[in-house]
């Protein structure tokens, strides 16, 4: 076995050994996450830090909301279903009082109620519930009354929801059942589970669930993950065989195909590993938005298979490797920008991208010629390598990419009212706008919380967090009664001032007391002498309660309420700071809900969630241009210093141009540019630069080069068209930046370009 054979075995070993130790680490290692939060930037204001907190789980965003046929009411039985299915949190509205309220709101109802223990309020209590046993006899009911003659429990829920209407009468007489979920909007497995229990309980009452609608953000979530898997899966394979067709036709041999595939694939694991490594959990986004990012790995093969055709394979490597890793690396300072970015999940997709390229660059540098042996095909434009010539560059491009620059910014610059970029990340769902406006108009029938703004109040003591929300609670009830609200839900019943509750447990008599007043409150009553020996006993272990809290909560039906009203967030100094959230229903003015948060002093805050998504979206814009044009200066030194300056002013004109002219023409097409557009645009600036740098350099294998970049060009071009043509908004804005800017960058790099005699 001579030297290079085993070079050849060494070279491939090692690569091997490098693919299953990223494999082993993937395999052992990696979580995912599709926590949406991870794809915020850093938040500043109370209004940012709520927004990312919640992510999604905006006010009102649990509800699912079912629409019966006209003329049909909610039986009673699809009610009953529902409320005894574990994947449904509660009914809002529907008072069910056949079976006591969760826990641990039936223990300490005498805590988060007041309760009138004189005589005379007993004894009214009671010709109440003997009133009600008339009507409607129920063993159910007489045993819960034996319990909690007073109703404290109901009292204590009942004041969650001031004014949703749990079936109301709306659009033109339809009875619209509220539905509040377990799971979160984004846990769409369960919202999955909820739509299923909501069917299921029609369909067990005898009625058509296809004839009922049900909507809301759950319902929005589930659609589109299923139409996403289904349009996705083959948009991918579509592209997929015009990438596999693109490539055979310019190299006519398979091998050239799965050995084109082996950087791509090698990148991908490094980049899969590297992840693994840096983070707990990879969030699905980074791994769909970086496999696209890498997609410019494909190009090196290619660019070593069109010059591999008329030389041997290391001379070959050796004229494109330096072009290739100037423009890797440059590519890889780029995506890693991203890194800087101060959002978690932008910083997973910068370093899964920037380790992939240069994992694919280095495959195909050392692995490729190795495993390559003959793959290289018969061209289809065949020359002379006599014949062959070299670009000379035109470099009045630079003076018209300024001109152009300049030409783009006059007409947004003027105006203003036409931003550039879309800040608002409502504009980017894919839900048909009919279907929202039908959920809008749901929600208002039977006044659901408004999902724009809620009321917020922080502290870094629960318990004076609690007072004040307690104030908020009685100020927002004047207002409810003044009519300048519609209602509210908060937090208030569920948990009052330590100081309140003790003002209640005090109230409660001694069991002596309370069985004198028991017996002289029944004295006309038709009830036995130990009705309310239940009662006595839970009213005694009542005042032996601890404060209830919100730890008190957790794993109750009632815990999803508890946990998406009160956040505990880091304060701006890093301090445990809690902030309690209040639910505004129906449709809110946002000067009334201004007017109230003044009357305290700064201690209420308008969360306005369509606001602080804007000035989200906007400070990550700014921060993420600035890194980016640092990372731009870094490129340009290092075309500099590696190439020569005119070439490097060449190239990065070239680059310019296309950008400019990509990203003006999507406005023109598409409106203002939303963050798809953006991740985009970045691939198109490493595509641009690799197309630039190679149509820029000098030799003999001009036409190799030519059909190298042509393509890689014809490539991205084909496989991306593919997804521009798709309905879902992430996919077309993607497809289409990159379809259009690919195309533009290969013709202002060839245009730039004019081919001279060797």
């Amino acid at each position: 076995m001579n030297a290079a054979s085993q070079h050849r075995r060494r070279v491939v070993a090692a690569w091997l050994l490098a693919l299953l130790a990223g494999l082993v680490i993937i395999a052992t290692r990696l979580g995912f996450s599709y926590d949406l939060g991870l794809f915020l930037p850093r938040a500043e204001g109370l209004d940012q830090r709520v927004l990312v907190a919640r992510a999604g789980d905006t006010p009102g965003a649990r509800f699912l909301l079912l629409a019966l046929p006209p003329g049909v009411d909610v039986p009673a039985g699809v009610v009953a279903r529902l409320s005894a299915h574990s994947d449904i949190a509660r009914l809002p509205g529907q008072g069910n009082t056949d079976s006591r309220p969760p826990e641990p709101a039936w223990r300490y109802r005498y805590l988060l109620t007041d309760t009138d223990w004189s005589t005379e309020g007993l004894a009214a209590t009671l010709r109440d519930r003997l009133a009600e046993l008339g009507l409607a006899p129920d063993p159910t009911y007489e045993a819960l009354l034996r319990h909690d003659p007073t109703l404290a429990s109901f009292d204590a829920l009942s004041g969650l929801d001031v004014t949703v209407s749990g079936a109301a009468a709306g659009l033109t007489g339809r009875q619209v059942l509220v539905i509040e979920t377990v799971a979160a909007p984004f846990d769409l497995d369960g919202q999955a589970g909820a739509i299923a229990a909501v069917r299921d309980a029609l369909a067990a009452e005898g009625l058509d669930p296809g004839a009922a609608e049900i909507s809301g953000a759950g319902v929005f979530g589930v659609e589109l993950r299923d139409t996403i898997r289904a349009e996705a899966t083959w948009r991918s394979l579509a592209a997929s065989i015009a990438l596999v067709l693109v490539i055979g036709l310019a190299y006519r041999r398979f091998s050239v195909l799965w050995l084109a595939a082996v950087p791509l694939a090698t990148g991908m694991v490094a980049g899969l590993a590297a992840l693994t490594l840096a983070f707990e959990q990879v969030h699905g986004i980074t791994l769909a938005f970086g496999f696209t990012l890498l997609g410019i790995a494909i190009d090196f093969p290619l660019h070593y298979f069109s010059h591999r055709r008329h030389s041997p394979g290391g001379d070959a490597m050796r004229r494109v490797w330096p072009t290739l890793r100037l423009g890797a690396v440059s590519t890889a300072l780029a995506y890693g920008a991203l890194l800087l970015g101060g959002a978690e999940g932008m910083a997973q997709l910068g370093l899964f991208s920037a380790v992939g390229v240069i994992a694919a660059a280095a495959t195909t540098r050392w692995v490729l010629p190795v495993l390559a042996g003959d793959a290289a095909g018969e061209p289809l434009d065949v020359v002379e390598s006599g014949n062959a010539g070299s670009p000379g560059l035109v470099l009045p491009l630079v003076v018209l990419v300024a001109a152009l620059i300049a030409l783009a910014a006059m007409p947004f610059g003027l105006a203003g009212s036409v931003p550039f970029w879309n800040r608002d990340l409502s504009a980017l769902s894919p839900v048909p706008e009919a279907q929202l406006r039908r959920d809008a108009a749901l929600r208002q029938a039977v006044g659901a919380p408004s999902m724009r703004y809620q009321l917020a109040l922080a502290d870094s003591d629960p318990d004076q967090l609690a007072r004040r929300r307690q104030a908020l609670h009685e100020a927002l009830v004047a207002a409810v009664r003044a009519e300048q609200l519609e209602g509210f839900r908060d937090l208030a019943p569920l948990l009052p001032p330590v100081s309140l509750q003790r003002e209640r447990q005090n109230r409660i008599p001694s069991e002596a007391v309370l069985r004198e007043r028991l017996r002289a409150a029944t004295a006309e009553l038709p009830f036995g002498e130990s009705a309310f020996e239940p009662f006595i006993d839970d009213a005694m272990a009542a005042k032996d309660l601890a404060p209830v809290s919100a730890a008190d909560y957790a794993g109750s039906p009632l815990a999803p309420l508890v946990d998406a009203s009160l956040l505990r967030l880091a304060g701006p100094a890093g301090e445990v700071q809690w902030v309690s959230l209040v639910d505004l229903p129906g449709t809110v003015s946002r000067d009334v809900v201004d007017g109230i948060a003044e009357r305290f002093d700064g201690e209420v805050f308008v969360v306005d969630y369509r606001q602080a998504s804007e000035s989200l979206v906007a400070g990550y814009q700014q921060r993420t241009w600035r890194v980016l044009g640092m990372v731009l200066v870094l490129i340009a030194a290092l075309l500099c210093w590696r190439v020569r300056p005119a070439r490097a002013a060449w190239s990065l004109a070239c680059v310019a141009a296309a950008l400019v002219s990509s990203a003006l023409l999507l406005r023109l097409l598409t409106g203002p540019l939303d963050l798809y557009h953006m991740v985009g645009l970045l691939l198109v600036g490493g595509l641009g630069l690799d197309y630039a740098l190679f149509l820029g350099r000098g030799g003999r294998d001009w036409a190799d080069t030519r059909h190298a970049v042509a393509t890689c060009a014809a490539s991205t071009v084909v496989a991306f068209a593919v997804l521009a043509a798709s309905g879902i908004p992430a996919l077309r804005s993607l497809g289409t930046a990159v379809a259009l800017g690919a195309l533009l960058s290969y013709l202002v790099a060839r245009l730039g370009s004019r081919r001279t005699q060797a």
